[in-house]
């Protein structure tokens, strides 16, 4: 088959092994192992110094000029103050002229299925321009359940499958739409077991103890929880630090009321985009950048907040050494996780967690035995968490071998890329579909 994997229009690729952006890691993932039967293209938004046509081992990576991020993050800010409730990401309007030149350029390069990201409005645009293949939407948040019933509705008849990364979003998908059930799967995420492992010579007795932030820093993410917890136990472990790696921003104000309508915890993140306009102006659009780390480190002691590194966005091998070195992981999240890769790169790394339990968190680290999960935005319950392991590194050494042992066995992305085949496959083979000889592919594809 030839497949066409879509990444978002925001996301840059590159052709080399370390991608930014957990939708980019688990699209070339994915696109890497099946390129290894199949003809594999993958789109992308074109960047300064880059091919629009490039070879990247098996894959073909095609990217579409004349991308206006700069517009579409403006008007998402604007859309998401003025008209709450209705999220820009669902507009005809959002990054219109990334899928229209994808729609052109693939009328003139067929596929047999295309791998869209969550933006169902382009599927019949798609649909146009190739009446013949199969569009799959690949689900990476919990949208099926929140947004527009009726809109919803209209556009899921156009897919030929949804395949999400957690049980947690498919289980809900499928309750609110139970005629469409049968097309939506789980395939999950995965983590490279090979690159991401422990260190063997890593000492475990006399050292300093070391916390992990990994993600996007923002108040999605329950950072404040954890600075209000750390601080607590730095004034009583001396010896113990934080660092945080990943950005630090704000999560567009209309996408996290979604995610979180109807929930109480959505109250508390309020203080942090502000309720006025010029609040707004402050927080979310000049501040975008600074005014969440200004909050946080208002909540650290002197003594503590010399004890939390922000480390932004490290190369690669120095974030699988990261990995490595923390005694814990800690996932505060206060909106639902679909699934959380930091999470699996962090088992993987033999490294235990400390998380919110939250949307498909759970399906990750299996309570007492890899980490420990704890509610959501509950800094008593976060704190005693953290507390009872640091104080037991015994516990906390045989956490990590059950991490790394978990990861082995069903965090890896060969799991996830033949569910994903099998999905396509049975779609080729489907009244109607485009024939393709798939008798040896499918006998040594995993169901």
């Amino acid at each position: 088959m030839r497949i066409a994997f879509v990444n978002q229009p925001q996301d840059k690729i590159v052709a080399a092994e370390e991608q930014r952006g957990s939708v980019t890691i688990v699209n070339t993932e994915l696109a890497q192992r099946l390129a290894k039967r199949h003809d594999v293209v993958m789109y992308a938004p074109l960047f300064a110094g880059q091919a629009e046509v490039e070879k990247w081992g098996r894959i073909e990576l095609r990217r579409i000029p004349h991308v206006a991020n700069t517009l579409h993050k403006g008007l998402q800010l604007l859309v998401g103050r003025l008209r709450p409730g209705k999220p820009y990401f669902t507009s005809l309007l959002y990054y219109r002229e990334y899928f229209a030149q994808l729609a052109q350029d693939l009328l003139h390069n067929p596929v047999d299925i295309v791998h869209l990201p969550q933006q169902f409005q382009f599927a019949p645009m798609i649909r146009r321009a190739l009446p013949r293949a199969h569009i799959v939407i690949h689900m990476h948040q919990d949208e099926l359940a929140h947004l527009d019933y009726k809109i919803l509705k209209r556009r899921l008849a156009h897919l030929d499958a949804v395949v999400t990364v957690s049980d947690y979003v498919t289980d809900r998908a499928r309750e609110r739409f139970p005629e469409f059930a049968s097309r939506i799967h789980t395939i999950g995420n995965g983590v490279d077991i090979e690159r991401f492992r422990p260190d063997a010579q890593r000492a475990f007795v006399n050292r300093a103890q070391k916390l992990l932030f990994v993600g996007r820093i923002s108040p999605d993410k329950g950072v404040h929880i954890l600075m209000e917890a750390f601080d607590r136990l730095a004034r009583e472990r001396p010896d113990l630090s934080l660092d945080l790696i990943g950005k630090v921003g704000m999560l567009p104000f209309d996408l996290l009321a979604l995610l979180l309508q109807g929930d109480e915890k959505l109250a508390g993140l309020r203080e942090f985009y502000g309720s006025s306009t010029f609040d707004w102006l402050s927080k979310e659009v000049v501040g975008q950048k600074s005014s969440y780390r200004e909050a946080l480190m208002k909540r650290l002691s002197p003594d503590a907040a010399a004890r939390v590194k922000f480390l932004g966005s490290i190369p690669l091998p120095e974030l699988l050494k990261t990995y490595q070195q923390a005694d814990l992981l800690v996932l505060p999240s206060i909106w639902h996780e679909s699934y959380g890769l930091p999470v699996a790169e962090t088992m993987a790394s033999g490294v235990p967690v400390v998380a919110s339990r939250c949307g498909g968190v759970p399906e990750l680290v299996d309570d007492g035995v890899t980490g420990k999960l704890v509610p959501r935005a509950d800094v008593d319950a976060l704190t005693d968490a953290l507390r009872s392991l640091l104080n037991d590194p015994a516990r906390l050494t045989e956490m990590g071998r059950a991490a790394r042992a978990r990861a082995e066995k069903v965090l890896n992305w060969q799991r996830s890329a033949d569910k994903l085949e099998r999905i396509y496959l049975d779609l080729a083979q489907s009244e109607g579909g485009r024939r393709v000889d798939l008798s040896s592919l499918a006998s040594s594809t995993t169901a």
